[in-house]
């Protein structure tokens, strides 16, 4: 991994270099004060067409937080978009709170919303992960007891959040609060402010209870002192860490989803937290997108276009998936980490260090699978005959596949489903992950896609592969009919579509060697198939019926598997 280099860069300059990776993914002009007595960022408006923050540094260092770390917490604030002034309009103008209440409410968002940038950042680079664990642990050994006493939802959270262990395990409504925090990891924006809705009942009948026990106490004039305590007492919440964040203010947008407006509503709390959920997994990609400038942009062909299919039901055979799994676990390497333009994080040091040399800057991804590692596109017909148990069992293939290797950072696997029209055009979606898999489905919107353009999934696979980092890379496409493909509503001749076949078959070898054509079809019609003129014996297998097609990329998958991890 890149080192920084401590004679070219102070730590001051460091700390700039780092806000420079944030501005690039905002569009944004960070200033950074080392001054004050906490860590705070404010958004200053629109200036030259970018989003002007400054951040507050402070100095001497907040208790138990170390000044870098501080510094990359705020710069988590603006890069993950924190709604802290959609939120102040939310609590004022829609839920009408003020005083004491408006405080508390702010605050238990301000814990969440914490505990959601950094989930996110240390998704995006591992080291943060850990730097934010190391302080919440510290902070949490600097927390006063007694500040949980009285069950205050703000101490309550920070205490769960700062890892307190097991002194808190047995206070009121703990598990509420530690599931509060684990629902807001890795949401997107309004993630906090979802899981603050689901909190609201218990954050108001807390209040509600404090403030009968206040009005419960007669006070003569000798007792002003002793109510003057037991209101502190009430409301004050532990300034280990919540008063370092109180000021932010690192967002533009006032926006507010419709459904938040209404807290009310049990329905809209439970599906608002599944589309931050949905929203929030993609976010450190979508930023890893606009940092990388690697100077090529990947269209495709005017006729094809990438189409949304309606989510299907999935099914895993477990049997099979924790069988291989067993097996893989047994014969498993450790991987390696090296950087590329491609992989699971960035590694934040590389692109500065890439800011300091002027060049490869789309260099900066921390990929973990090895280099020696296997990379796997299946590729399905998605014509109109593949329907029923076919595209069934291709759905329940794939899902195994995923399932086999989730533990396995040596081996990436990913699939494409696609099909043409009578006009020529050419729908195709990519299965990225295991959560793509309901995607592999025949029900698509709009036209109907029913043709079968061989070339294209050989094309677009190929493509696939070789922006797959595995030394070893397999070709797997599954089919149930011969090429077949139209042209401005004409449909090409066979002898002139195979070659065109072979042409993107040619390219395909040139990526991998290893391509496998599984053709799900009788016997007796296989032998009149065009597509026996594209592929060598040696390269295609006929199988009767997609169990048995099924069965066989399996054991092909588990066997290159493993001749490749041990």
């Amino acid at each position: 991994m890149t080192k920084r280099n401590i004679d070219l860069l102070s730590n001051r300059d460091m700390f700039v270099k780092y806000a420079n990776v944030v501005e690039v993914a905002r569009n944004a002009k960070i200033k950074i004060y080392h001054q004050g007595g906490v860590n705070c960022v404010y958004y200053k408006g629109i200036k030259d067409g970018k989003h002007q923050f400054k951040i507050y540094s402070a100095t001497p260092n907040a208790k138990g937080i170390e000044k870098f770390v501080g510094i990359i917490h705020e710069l988590s604030h603006v890069l993950f978009q924190s709604p802290f002034n959609a939120t102040n309009k939310l609590l004022e103008e829609h839920w009408e709170l003020e005083g004491e209440r408006l405080k508390l409410f702010f605050n238990v968002f301000n814990v969440l919303e914490d505990q959601r940038i950094e989930s996110q950042m240390g998704k995006m680079y591992l080291k943060h992960a850990g730097r934010f664990n190391k302080t919440t642990k510290k902070l949490g050994r600097l927390m006063d007891v007694k500040s949980l006493t009285n069950g205050n939802p703000v101490n309550m959270l920070l205490a769960i959040r700062f890892q307190r262990g097991n002194d808190i395990k047995e206070l009121k409504n703990f598990d509420v609060y530690e599931k509060a925090l684990q629902d807001v990891v890795l949401t997107d924006k309004y993630g906090a402010l979802r899981v603050l809705v689901i909190l609201k009942p218990y954050i108001d009948k807390w209040m509600s209870d404090k403030e009968k026990k206040l009005e419960s106490v007669v006070v003569s004039n000798k007792d002003n002192a002793v109510m003057k305590k037991l209101n502190a007492d009430t409301f004050e919440t532990d300034k280990t860490y919540s008063e370092n964040q109180k000021e932010s203010s690192g967002e533009t947008d006032l926006d507010i989803p419709e459904e938040l407006l209404h807290p009310e509503d049990e329905v809209n709390k439970e599906t608002g937290l599944e589309v931050s959920k949905k929203n929030g997994s993609d976010i450190v990609n979508e930023i890893f997108k606009s940092l990388r400038d690697d100077g090529t942009v990947k269209n495709p062909p005017k006729n094809v276009e990438y189409i949304d299919r309606h989510p299907e039901l999935v099914s895993i055979n477990l049997k099979t998936a924790k069988g291989m799994s067993k097996i893989f676990k047994i014969l498993m390497m450790r991987s390696k980490e090296f950087v590329d333009y491609d992989g699971d994080e960035i590694d934040v040091e590389s692109y500065v260090e890439g800011i300091i040399r002027g060049n490869d800057m789309g260099r900066c991804r921390l990929n973990k699978k090895q280099t020696h590692g296997v990379s796997i596109v299946v590729s399905i017909d998605g014509s109109y005959s593949m329907s029923g148990s076919k595209i069934l069992i291709a759905r329940e293939m794939v899902a195994t596949m995923f399932e086999s290797v989730k533990h396995l950072d040596t081996v990436d696997i990913r699939a494409n489903i696609w099909s043409g029209n009578i006009y020529g055009k050419i729908g195709i979606t990519e299965v990225n992950s295991q959560e793509d898999v309901k995607y592999i489905g025949l029900n698509v919107k709009g036209t109907a896609y029913n043709t079968t353009p061989t070339h294209i999934a050989l094309d677009h696979s190929s493509l696939m592969l070789k922006q797959m980092k595995g030394d070893r890379k397999l070709l797997i496409i599954i089919t149930d009919g011969a090429p077949n493909h139209y042209n401005a509503g004409y449909h090409v001749s066979i002898e002139s579509y195979i070659k065109t076949c072979k042409k993107s078959l040619f390219k395909a070898m040139n990526v991998t060697p290893n391509i496998m054509c599984v053709v799900v079809q009788d016997n007796r019609y296989f032998k009149y198939n065009s597509i026996r003129a594209l592929f060598k014996p040696s390269k295609m297998m006929n199988v009767n019926n997609m169990g048995e097609a099924s069965e066989r990329v399996i054991k092909r998958f588990k066997k290159m598997i493993i001749n490749n991890i041990v």
